[in-house]
């Protein structure tokens, strides 16, 4: 299967990107990259990312909205594959196996 990579905007998100980067951790194939575009939040995001224990790219730019930091990120990838994942939202554990199945 071919890899792919995961772009997560966030903004003011420490109270929720710990389990949502640990249901892209407890993914059946896992991902290449993850990367984490904060977007000028004022919490302690990074601390809260460190609690999930998993590899993560942060990147920091000024408030400019979850598309540019989504675009922001994406730039960052060089995987065949990208997937996109709101700070606040969980994936179940089959979420990318069954796309990738599909795409390929």
């Amino acid at each position: 299967m071919a890899g792919y990579g995961v772009v997560i905007p966030a903004f003011n998100a420490a109270a929720t990107i710990a389990d949502t980067l640990r249901s892209v951790a407890a993914q059946t194939i896992a991902a290449d990259a993850v990367v984490v575009v904060d977007d000028g939040s004022t919490d302690d995001l990074e601390a809260a990312i460190a609690i999930a224990d998993i590899p993560v790219r942060l990147l920091r730019q000024d408030n400019a909205g979850p598309g540019s930091a989504t675009t922001r990120g994406m730039a960052a990838l060089s995987t065949p594959f990208i997937a996109t994942l709101d700070a606040d939202d969980l994936w179940l554990p089959t979420k990318i196996e069954l796309q990738l199945a599909h795409l390929e």
